[in-house]
């Protein structure tokens, strides 16, 4: 009887982490950096070779800088993927990032030749410290059709599989939907845009990284049958589908996720200095989680963690402009008259003034 209840117990200890851990993501990143003033405008936007009129707002950051972010269009996050992969295979490949290119494939490299020697360390900890490493899910949310049940929503019940489920897409959608909710009811530029270049996070994300494990076909640690485990490139779609943590280690989505997750509410509060570190403990602990529950290398995660913050970066720098305050005066009773479409086929002029 006590043991049933001790379980009892520490099933709703581990339940109320999760539930704690993701209200405050969500309330501590919608609300953060509001003491600051914004106030609503129009700016003219590039439009392929014009410009057009959107509405904005410019965030006081402090006092040299602020922030403007234009207003979201809807399903705007989706119109965005296709020029998402474009900025990326450019940025990727582009001649000042080529050293950083060469030292992320560096970095892999020597991670993979250590991959079996890191991954059993980090499991002989994982036993020290009495870390159960099973990954213990009970579904909370499915959906009977046509007598089968689709699981909606696994909650996790024990500590590893805790920090194992936030780097799943639950908590980082429960986050862009409080920025919407935040957005929406307050008419706040700066949260639905961070609500939606996190749903655009998602698309392109889930695209890239797809297309990268069916091409490496690396197999999991818990699957693995050789040191490192095998990979098997361009592996046949019917075989990866039947056993799909057999070919999908590499590389991981977990980390991409939190990644993109961190860069896109960083940059777009910029003001706010605890989320990166709050977000990347985060990353380091679902990290170890993977180690230790056999789902990953530890090699897999450099080139997720590049692509999370490069196709992260590309959301941000669409949706927002820094507005450098000093930089006015250099350019003072500069003015400029440039083409703006207005909408329905409309063309115009627009004639600026800066003083």
């Amino acid at each position: 009887m006590g043991r049933k209840i001790k379980k009892r117990v520490s099933l709703i200890q581990f339940r109320l982490l999760v539930f704690t851990s993701v209200f405050l993501l969500i309330s501590s990143f919608s609300f953060a950096g509001e003491c600051y003033t914004y106030k609503d405008t129009l700016v003219y936007r590039p439009y392929k070779d014009t410009a057009r009129l959107v509405k904005a707002q410019v965030y006081t950051l402090n006092s040299s800088e602020s922030i403007l972010f234009y207003k979201p269009r809807p399903f705007e996050f989706i119109t965005n993927i296709p020029s998402d992969f474009v900025l990326f295979g450019k940025n990727t490949f582009a001649k000042k990032n080529l050293p950083k290119l060469g030292l992320l494939i560096g970095a892999t490299a020597v991670l993979v030749a250590f991959d079996q020697h890191t991954l059993d360390a980090a499991q002989q900890f994982g036993r020290y410290i009495h870390l159960d490493p099973q990954r213990k899910f009970k579904t909370a949310v499915s959906f009977d059709i046509g007598g089968f049940t689709i699981p909606v929503l696994d909650l996790p019940h024990n500590l590893n599989s805790t920090f194992y489920f936030l780097g799943e897409g639950w908590p980082s959608i429960l986050v862009a939907g409080s920025f919407y909710g935040y957005g929406i009811f307050t008419d706040n530029y700066r949260a639905r845009q961070t609500s939606s270049q996190l749903a655009e996070m998602f698309f392109s994300l889930a695209i890239t990284c797809q297309a990268m494990k069916r091409i490496t076909g690396r197999q999991s640690p818990f699957q693995a049958t050789l040191p490192g485990g095998k990979w098997r490139p361009f592996t046949n779609l019917a075989t990866y589908q039947n056993d799909v943590s057999n070919y999908d280690a590499f590389p991981s989505g977990h980390m991409t996720t939190l990644m993109a997750t961190v860069t896109i509410i960083a940059g777009n509060y910029p003001s706010n200095k605890y989320i990166k570190p709050v977000g990347y403990t985060i990353m380091g602990l679902v990290g170890y989680a993977m180690l230790n529950n056999g789902v990953h290398w530890i090699g897999d995660y450099p080139v997720a963690i590049a692509i999370g913050y490069a196709l992260g970066k590309i959301a941000v720098n669409r949706g927002q402009k820094i507005i450098h305050k000093n930089s006015l005066s250099v350019n003072r009773y500069k003015s400029s008259l440039t083409p703006v479409y207005l909408g329905s086929n409309n063309l115009g002029l627009c004639y600026k003034l800066k003083f």
